[in-house]
């Protein structure tokens, strides 16, 4: 009987099974280059949805807020750190440092990513103050978190306040350095 004990108990605890779902791991560090542009209009959607590749430029006719509101593919920029982000790369100074529209040092930006699992990477936030002296905030989708490749899904903005369609931006961004 101790035996019948001893070797059903031993079954039972070696069927067990433990399942552990952790978050998944952001790996967005890094200075990408736009290399497509996808967008959606959605919420009553008067005109074509549109997708921008190398060599096009898309202007947002005030959907977007700066520098989103104008991306030239392929020479729009993002450097990513592990707590900032630093927009729109505007060229080289004579140290060989890059010099950027938003984010350079002391007026960095900080992102946050929220609300990533196992099987969802989560939400990219960061707000900033614009050429134009007004903070935005911006919340992108992180679609997809590839090794060389990140694909980012704007929450949307309506080129006039919240008349209109709303747009979807949809950047596709290719790793190009560290």
């Amino acid at each position: 009987m101790i035996r019948f004990l001893i070797l059903f108990s031993f079954i039972l605890l070696s069927g067990c099974e433990i399942y552990y779902v952790n978050k998944s791991e952001v790996t967005i560090s890094g200075k990408y280059v736009v290399t497509a542009l996808d967008i959606t209009n959605v919420d009553q959607a008067t005109e074509k949805d549109s997708l921008y590749k190398l060599g096009s430029i898309y202007l947002a006719n005030g959907a977007m807020p700066d520098p989103f509101d104008s991306i030239r593919i392929n020479r729009f920029y993002i450097h990513m750190t592990e707590a900032s982000i630093r927009l729109n790369l505007l060229g080289v100074d004579n140290f060989g440092r890059d010099v950027w529209q938003y984010g350079n040092s002391p007026n960095e930006i900080f992102y946050r990513v929220f609300g990533n699992t196992a099987f969802f990477s989560g939400y990219l936030q960061f707000t900033y103050l614009t050429k134009d002296k007004y903070y935005q905030t911006m919340t992108f989708i992180i679609e997809h978190d590839g090794l060389e490749t990140i694909q980012l899904r704007s929450s949307g903005s309506w080129a006039r306040g919240k008349e209109g369609q709303k747009q979807v931006m949809t950047l596709f961004l290719t790793r190009i350095g560290p």
